[in-house]
């Protein structure tokens, strides 16, 4: 009876582990779906994002993973060892770290190296890898899908993910708890079914660790299906072992309480193997014994027809529409989605093939709905969203393709840039910015003949390209456009005035590579910039001789901090008064150690336009202020010094802490610091202004506007920003004669400042007749070589005595 028994387990265990395959192939054909939809995802965010990753904000990854109908998307870069999820749509997944993720981790390294993912697990596609669906260890009523794309043209991976409960669903519905659940209704003798991992089971379980959370990835699962009832777990750890090792079935007796059962446990090959286990109830087994022993041979025969009669029939009767399911189960998984199954029954098989139905019907509609999204997602990947220009990618492709055909004749390519459109936006808002944008497309758009192409490659640069087109007529068409720009833009009752630089670059000329004319076209535009802008400029060679310069400073300027290659210089301030040195500029220099001096006018352009200017900033503040400290320390009078603030810097979120943090480390009085901005900052975004402004007078710290009258010079804000001091700029102190336009500027600078209870000092004094005039306007403070030229520490200390005698001695000679 036991034998007979283990057969009928046997046979059961086959029944069971043909639908769990079947079953299994449904949902890895939804998850190689979801892989591919993540992939196509990622393409379509590349196309709309910026490829530095300094210039993507997390809340463009938010709406662009709205518009995506992803969950989220997560921007990861390499940093020495690891690799780091830096920018995402969702705050838990930025600065998480993956060098501890395994084979994930190998994965990440194998993109960046533009190589095949070669690890087992996970889909793998062209550029992209998508891992394993892993359940959340804290809510596993839903899968997690994540995918990762490179392809060399951004400094970031990117990481759409989403999180998906119809993979669930058809689990279910269909999958192996179904199956075990309809199985046990069927056989009163079963008393429990399931299904263990033998390379989990009896282990801890296999979780993977992402930024505090913990998932288990679907195979690493130690009960795959089932509940594991009627534990005994080490004889269960050692019979799943056995019989995964054998192939064997392995079967034991044991007791639970009261009840008497029999435990068998097969082990199912598969390209994951498995092992069943079924909990048998005994005590039938024994009452069908105990029968057989009383009744007559005759009678048991009678009794194993009936038997045999009866499970025929229940086998036609359950069997039969099972094959059935798992017929359209088996065509659905390879993608015939819509398949319907034909058992008109009203009982469990009957529900369960309606529930089979509609898994298909939702498949079919959610791969249809996919293919429109699709079809969306493949235009945005090719052109611009806001202009339905084509994009870079798109222009590339055609360009290339043109000239491949085009037998060498000429083509041009103009790249323009908007100038100061960056204004625009933080002013007026990215609103206004963007019709802006639209109607500058529409102008240029206008100006287009058959052919012609104009794309937009991201922010305020377009690129158009003019085929069969000499360096002439490119002038020409640079000049058009020039002067279709500087009619007004009119939005919401506001004008707006344009201008555009534009690098032009001749295709074979200048290069036979499409890409490196584009790059050339580059090139030309920053040149045309450089030239004062609103204006055009044809590539030469000898630009690449500028941008290579160009690279070797910002290279340099990275390493420059911890080569200690920056050094202050200290320009005293005279109180006119009194002839007293009552404060310092410190004023930065760099020896650059193959290039030697390099201007301050040359590389703090540079440190700001690409972000070096916060560290280089921070070192200028910390160092002045704790040379300032040394000078108070060492007997010298208590005086101020001076720092200069860039625009980028003063856009810092931090940086009121910061000042007050350097103050408290350096132990200096915020009295003795002057922090000088220019009035470019001061028109930046007013509100925002007059809040920091007013947080670092808070702290002590004393405000000055520097170059003043060479930018907005507007009484409203001088008015309203809490400042202390104004600077004449030297471009005025230089021309002084009297009853010229500079003096009268001077006379009223100065007139309005102490009207405002606002103290003025000139910088750039050099003569004794200047000196004279600003004495007579009662200008409050001087700078410039009439008294010294900036000096390094060294030379302050030596001449301090010197610099202090001479300079009383003329403000006291002048004044006669």
């Amino acid at each position: 009876m036991i034998k007979d028994q283990e057969k009928q387990m046997e046979l059961l265990v086959k029944e069971i582990s043909i639908a769990i395959d079947h079953s299994q192939i449904g949902v890895e054909s939804l998850e190689n779906q979801v892989g591919e939809k993540l992939r196509t995802a990622a393409i379509a965010a590349q196309s709309m994002l910026n490829p530095d990753i300094n210039k993507v904000t997390n809340e463009q990854l938010a709406k662009l993973s709205e518009k995506l109908g992803v969950s989220h998307i997560t921007l990861m870069v390499k940093e020495k060892d690891d690799i780091r999820g830096v920018k995402s749509s969702d705050p838990h997944e930025r600065n998480l770290s993956t060098k501890e993720w395994d084979y994930w981790y190998t994965a990440f390294q194998q993109l960046y190296l533009h190589k095949n993912v070669s690890i087992s697990q996970g889909q793998k596609l062209p550029n992209y890898w998508s891992g394993p669906m892993n359940i959340s260890a804290s809510n596993p009523n839903h899968v997690d899908k994540w995918g990762y794309y490179y392809d060399g043209t951004t400094n970031y991976i990117i990481s759409p993910y989403m999180r998906d409960n119809q993979i669930m669903d058809v689990q279910d519905h269909i999958g192996p708890d179904a199956i075990v659940k309809k199985t046990l209704r069927d056989n009163a003798t079963l008393l429990n079914i399931v299904g263990f991992n033998p390379q989990t089971f009896g282990f801890s379980p296999v979780y993977t660790e992402q930024n505090g959370k913990r998932f288990i990835e679907l195979g690493n699962k130690d009960i795959q299906f089932g509940q594991y009832k009627y534990k005994d777990k080490t004889a269960d750890i050692s019979a799943v072992r056995k019989a995964n090792k054998t192939g064997e079935l392995v079967s034991f007796q044991s007791n639970f309480g009261n009840k008497k059962v029999l435990k068998s446990f097969i082990s199912v090959p598969s390209q994951k193997p498995y092992v069943i286990g079924i909990v048998t109830d005994y005590n039938v087994i024994q009452e069908v014994l105990n029968k057989q022993l009383l009744n007559s041979l005759i009678i048991s025969i009678i009794v194993l027809v009936f038997v045999f009669i009866v499970s025929y029939f229940l086998a036609r009767y359950i069997v039969r529409p099972i094959n059935q399911i798992l017929l359209k189960v088996n065509e659905i998984a390879k993608g015939n989605f819509g398949e319907q199954v034909l058992v008109e029954r009203s009982d469990e098989l009957g529900l369960l093939s309606n529930q089979v139905n509609t898994m298909s019907l939702n498949l079919l509609h959610y791969t249809d709905e996919l293919k429109k999204k699709n079809k969306e997602i493949q235009y945005h990947a090719y052109y611009d969203f806001l202009t339905g220009l084509p994009n870079l990618r798109f222009f590339n492709e055609a360009a290339s393709k043109l000239a491949s055909l085009n037998n060498n004749r000429p083509m041009a390519f103009l790249f323009l840039d908007l100038d100061r459109f960056k204004f625009i936006n933080d002013t007026f808002g990215h609103a206004t910015g963007n019709a802006i944008l639209k109607a500058v497309t529409n102008r240029i758009s206008c100006l287009l003949k058959e052919g012609e192409m104009l794309s937009r490659i991201g922010g305020d640069e377009f690129i158009l390209l003019l085929p069969n087109t000499g360096r002439e007529a490119a002038g020409d068409m640079a000049q058009t456009i020039l002067k279709e720009l500087e009619k007004p833009f009119v939005h919401e009752g506001n004008g707006f005035f344009i201008t555009s630089s534009i690098g032009i670059s001749m295709y074979p000329i200048d290069s036979e590579n499409v890409e490196d004319v584009i790059k050339n076209a580059d090139i030309a535009m920053y040149r045309a910039k450089e030239q004062g802008r609103n204006n055009h400029q044809f590539y030469t060679s000898d630009m690449n001789d500028l941008i290579q310069r160009r690279a070797v400073l910002e290279k340099g300027m990275r390493q420059a901090l911890e080569r200690n290659e920056f050094t202050l210089f200290y320009q005293p301030k005279v109180d006119i008064n009194t002839g007293m040195i009552i404060g310092n500029e410190a004023l930065i220099r760099w020896c650059h150690p193959k290039l030697g001096m390099i201007s301050p006018a040359e590389f703090i352009p540079l440190a700001e336009e690409t972000g070096l200017i916060v560290s280089i900033g921070e070192w200028v503040l910390r160092t002045a202020c704790k040379q300032n400290q040394e000078w108070q320390k060492s007997g010298f009078p208590e005086m101020s010094i001076s720092v200069n603030l860039s625009p980028r810097q003063f856009q810092q979120v931090n940086l009121v802490e910061l000042v007050n943090e350097v103050l408290s480390d350096i132990g200096l009085d915020p009295q003795y610091l002057e922090l000088e901005i220019t009035e470019s900052i001061a028109m930046y975004n007013e509100h925002y202004v007059i809040d920091k402004l007013h947080a670092l007078k808070n702290l002590g710290v004393k405000i000055a506007i520097d170059d003043f009258g060479t930018g907005y010079s507007s009484l409203s804000y001088l008015k309203k920003f809490p400042i202390h001091i104004l600077k004449i700029d030297q471009s005025f102190i230089k021309d002084i004669e009297a009853g010229s336009d500079d003096t009268k500027i001077i006379t009223t600078i100065i007139a309005m400042a102490h009207n405002l209870k606002v103290k003025v000092i000139a910088e750039g004094v050099e003569t004794d007749e200047q000196l004279q005039f600003l004495q007579q306007q009662k200008c409050d403070e001087i700078q410039g070589y009439l008294f010294s030229k900036p000096l390094s520490v060294e030379e302050y200390n030596r001449m301090f005595e010197e610099v202090q005698e001479a300079a009383r001695i003329k403000i006291n000679t002048s004044s006669l």
